[in-house]
């Protein structure tokens, strides 16, 4: 999955640009994965999945949903948009996409991480690609 640096983070967005474009063909970042959270002259928060080991997410919904592997994947047909995997997500990293009230979550953009490849300060890498 992903790991973060916020302290070479420069809050320019281009993870959310990315992102956005990958999966839905324009440049929309409130449907982006990742959520940078700028707060200046503060450290910026990212908020996406890391892929935590409890998978809590996962877990927490009631509809049997979502599904570990090797990142999260969601089932649109079963999903009802209650919004309880957002909740119980200990990063904060998943996002209710605005248009269609289902979860947002990394899919890794299927191993190829857009977002860390475009990143031009790395504060995105790859895990086990540092």
């Amino acid at each position: 999955m992903i790991k973060i640096n916020r302290l070479v983070c420069t809050e320019c967005q281009i993870c959310m640009e990315i992102c956005s474009w990958t999966h839905f063909g324009k440049n929309t970042t409130k449907r982006s994965r990742i959520a940078v959270d700028a707060d200046w002259p503060k450290v910026p928060i990212i908020r996406v999945c890391l892929a935590c080991k409890e998978h809590e997410c996962v877990d927490a919904c009631p509809q049997d949903a979502l599904k570990w592997d090797d990142w999260i994947r969601l089932d649109k047909d079963k999903c009802d948009a209650c919004g309880l995997c957002a909740e119980a997500c200990p990063v904060d990293g998943i996002q209710m996409d605005p248009i269609t009230e289902l979860p947002l979550i990394c899919d890794t953009c299927k191993g190829d991480f857009q977002c860390v490849l475009w990143c031009p300060t790395q504060a995105l890498k790859q895990k086990g690609k540092l």
